[in-house]
């Protein structure tokens, strides 16, 4: 039996169920509470690059929106007559 951990929730499992509750997002956990193990450092890497880049598009596409919105304000302001 493996003991894992999500939040604050804490499961034990089958040996063979283990593989499947870390992708569901759980951690293994010892019996004192402590990780049993860390990511990998390429793991951390990879997802710090792919942060970067996911920041990067974040704020490509909310200053369009903004100039897209700007747009629309002004085509539906009634004009000056």
């Amino acid at each position: 039996m493996k003991i894992v951990q999500k939040g604050n929730k804490q499961l034990k499992v089958a040996d063979e169920r283990l593989k499947d509750m870390l992708g569901r997002g759980y951690v293994e956990i010892d019996d004192k509470g402590k990780p049993v193990a860390k990511a990998p450092k390429d793991d951390v890497k990879a997802l710090k690059e792919e942060n970067k880049e996911l920041k990067k598009v974040n704020k490509e596409l909310t200053e369009k929106v903004e100039a897209l919105t700007k747009q629309l304000e002004e085509l539906a302001a009634p004009a000056d007559q």
